[in-house]
Order: structure tokens, then C-alpha cells, then sequence
């Protein structure tokens, strides 16, 4: 499964691509930490995400999560429909700001 990436399009908004997974997760939690620090407002593209899992889906809720601790602005665009789907099952879709 391919890494995680993030592309900064500028003023917080950025496009992830790459694969959420048990395998990618931990690096991605890290990398965004240092990238999200300096941005209130912060959108980000799932478009190029090719796949997740449970863990993928453990990911987008602690960003959720850090978002309201840290009162930041979060919206995800492009939701990928295996993540949407984990999360009806895990019945936390509410909880995904998308658009």
C-alpha cells in the first residue's frame, strides 16, 4: 500500500493521498501534526486516498478531534466511499465534517 502524502495547496488546505492503513497511519499522524500547527482553518482533500481501513478511520476522528480540542475549523472534501462506509458501520459518520 502506498505512503501517505499531503500536498499543501496554501492556506491550509491540503490534498492526502496514498493509503490510510494500519501500515500509514502513525507517519501520517506525525507529519500532520507539523503541518496542521500553523492553520485555524483547515481543509483537506481526501481525492487521492486509494484505500483505508479501521485504522484510516481511527485517523480522520483524531483530527476531528484535535480539531474541536485546539477550536480549529476542519472540513473534509472527497470523503473516499470505503470510509464513509466504515463509518456508518462504526457509527461515527456524524462526526466527519465532508462536503
Amino acid at each position: 500500500m502506498a505512503e501517505v502524502a499531503f500536498e499543501d495547496k496554501g492556506a491550509g488546505r491540503f490534498r492526502v493521498s496514498g493509503s490510510l492503513s494500519f501500515t500509514t497511519v502513525s507517519k501520517a499522524l506525525v507529519e500532520s501534526r507539523e503541518l496542521f500547527a500553523d492553520h485555524k482553518h483547515i481543509e483537506l482533500d481526501l481525492g487521492g486516498v486509494d484505500g483505508t481501513d479501521s485504522a484510516g478511520l481511527a485517523l480522520l476522528v483524531e483530527w476531528v478531534g484535535w480539531a474541536h480540542r485546539e477550536k480549529r475549523k476542519l472540513l473534509f472534501y472527497h470523503l473516499p466511499a470505503q470510509a464513509h462506509a466504515l463509518a456508518c458501520i462504526s457509527e461515527v459518520d456524524k462526526l466527519l465534517p465532508s462536503s
